[in-house]
């Protein structure tokens, strides 16, 4: 074979390689872009669970029928180098998604994401439910994880629960976040608010850290009303000063593990760590979770000398030095919920 028939056919084949490696180039992205018909479509959410590989997600693809040529998107992560790129989360697709779109969205880890808003005085329970209703988390679960010795140790909290640490605020939650890593988000952002310099007072005060959190707790469930906090943190302090019993309807609640808001007589008697009409002192823990100015309210009461308060039936309340004074207001509180009964 002469050197120039040699050449024409190693050209020849070339030029075959390239047309073939075009086709199949042309082919694979065809397969890339193309998606499932749009006709029948219904907005999916797919969930990728924590350590899934990249066979998993590829199997859920399929079986989800989000795409049409799945293995098209398997091919295009093994040749990008991506396999330790993705992310796992929440996806939805309100429209048919190509493999490549499919590809861009969890590379770039475009999950769902939520806002959970807890708000001042929330307590755990409050919390889990909410949690569970966005189906973010298992109530009990989350629950368990809040009382666990190991995770409140991890989380520098020194109680048998997370109740006062979980800092009232607006969370970017998503969902396969553990019911612990939620916890942390929430009990980090406290530590962030309660700083060292706010722990330093508190011990200027006498105080730990649990029993300002607690005295706060109590606060955040008395009142909603900024300006009436110091003035109820001062009734706490000066009730403990003296050794009278606290006397707070919030903390027999919250022992009962009834939070609809009444308390009965029943409630009143029964026996309790919670029961501060029973007990003297502080309640064993937190039984909310405060906010910012209920938490300064407890380092700062005001100065007076007042003893009493009672609702107003207005979300403020009459503050009292002496019995006699707080039994006429407690008379005018009863006067006006018989009159909006009538």
């Amino acid at each position: 074979m002469t050197p120039r028939k040699s050449g024409r056919i190693r050209g020849n084949l070339l030029r075959a390689v390239a047309i073939v490696a075009l086709a199949a180039a042309i082919a694979f992205a065809l397969l890339l872009f193309d998606s499932v018909s749009g006709r029948d479509w219904q907005m999916k959410k797919v969930v990728i669970p924590r350590k899934s590989t990249l066979a998993d997600i590829t199997s859920l693809f399929r079986q989800e029928k989000i795409l049409p040529h799945p293995l098209a998107f398997r091919a295009l992560v093994l040749l990008t180098g991506t396999s330790r790129r993705l992310h796992y989360g929440e996806y939805t697709f309100p429209a048919p998604p190509s493999a490549f779109e499919t590809w861009r969205r969890i590379v770039a880890g475009d999950v769902i994401k939520y806002s959970v808003t807890v708000p001042p005085g929330a307590n755990l329970f409050d919390i889990a439910s909410l949690l569970g209703e966005m189906s973010l988390a298992d109530p009990k679960a989350f629950l368990d994880a809040a009382t666990s010795r190991d995770t409140l140790a991890r989380l520098g909290i020194r109680g048998k629960s997370a109740e006062g640490y979980l800092f009232p605020d607006t969370y970017v939650l998503v969902k396969t976040l553990s019911p612990e890593e939620i916890l942390e988000i929430m009990v980090r952002q406290f530590w962030k608010k309660f700083t060292p310099e706010t722990e330093k007072r508190a011990k200027e005060e006498g105080l730990t850290v649990s029993q300002v959190v607690t005295i706060a707790s109590i606060i955040e469930k008395e009142t909603s009303t900024e300006e009436e906090k110091p003035l109820v943190s001062a009734v706490i302090r000066k009730r403990l000063a003296l050794g009278m019993p606290l006397q707070m309807d919030p903390t027999v609640i919250y022992g009962a593990k009834r939070f609809d808001g009444t308390v009965t007589r029943k409630d009143l008697q029964a026996e309790g760590p919670y029961n501060t009409y029973r007990n003297r002192g502080l309640p064993p823990g937190p039984i909310a979770n405060p906010g910012m100015p209920a938490i300064l309210a407890a380092l700062a009461p005001a100065k007076t000398d007042y003893l009493y308060f009672v609702s107003n039936n207005d979300g403020s309340h009459v503050f009292s030095r002496t019995l006699p004074e707080h039994l006429r207001a407690v008379e005018k509180f009863r006067r006006s919920v018989r009159a909006e009964k009538r």
